[in-house]
């Protein structure tokens, strides 16, 4: 369903970007639309050329993963793959603490096998950035407790227990302690930097964003294909750095 979408999507931008800056109405009449109505074949053509051409990209193989990644919460095979992704990415920039992403983002689960690009586009359906943002150690915790209060997120370079009354406690960035004085970078999506999705506390980043003018689902597209010119496959562990109190 999200690629037929995508693809109509797609279809109706090509389409919109060919006409004419200014547009004229020469005509118009009411046609009733029953079931008895025709399609126009003339348009129908024109609309299967681009929507072959469009799925011909989404078709294209790009890697292939090892195992069936879901989301979960404390913590999921897809959350893993998909923060240890960004936090790679982060830091082959800069050096980089955390990375946070969230589990309404991801659309799909990842299947065991071939992945396409559009498997990605489908698991990463929206228009999101990746950004830089930096934080205090109280800062760090209070997003700590706000992940904590969803019971777990899609994070990376994070370990924590939450308690039976939704608290973040033991947190370690990096396998230490926070430490009073450190900055800490992380890398999330501009669309988290406003605070959404119950990650509020993401919204109190000191000095400016740093944007890094790409996709999220094109950072991951180009990230996979970087493994498969390595031969490596997808493949992520449940590391239990997130866990809920007993």
């Amino acid at each position: 369903m999200y690629l037929r979408t995508l693809i109509l999507v797609g279809v109706v931008g090509v389409m919109y970007s060919c006409c004419a800056p200014n547009p004229k109405i020469v005509s118009a009449e009411f046609v009733p639309v029953t079931p008895r109505t025709s399609g126009d074949s003339a348009f129908r053509n024109q609309l299967n050329v681009y929507y072959q051409e469009i799925a011909d990209k989404m078709n294209v193989e790009i890697g292939t993963s090892a195992q069936q990644m879901e989301t979960d919460r404390p913590e999921g095979l897809l959350n893993n793959f998909v923060a240890e992704t960004m936090l790679k990415y982060g830091n082959a920039i800069k050096p980089t603490d955390v990375a946070i992403s969230n589990i309404g983002g991801l659309r799909r689960d990842l299947p065991e096998g071939k992945i396409t690009v559009g498997t990605i586009y489908e698991l990463m359906p929206f228009y999101n950035k990746l950004v830089f943002l930096k934080f205090s150690a109280d800062q760090m915790d209070d997003i700590c407790q706000a992940i904590a209060k969803k019971g777990g997120d899609v994070v990376a370079g994070i370990s924590m227990m939450i308690t039976k009354d939704n608290k973040a406690v033991n947190i370690k960035i990096g396998g230490q302690p926070l430490k009073q004085g450190k900055i800490y970078r992380v890398i999330t999506t501009d669309y988290l930097s406003e605070g959404m999705d119950g990650l509020e506390p993401l919204a109190n980043y000191m000095d400016e964003m740093e944007p890094l003018d790409v996709v999220m689902c094109d950072m991951m597209i180009e990230e996979i294909k970087k493994m498969t010119e390595k031969n490596q496959v997808i493949k992520t562990t449940l590391k239990n750095n997130i866990y809920v109190e007993k």
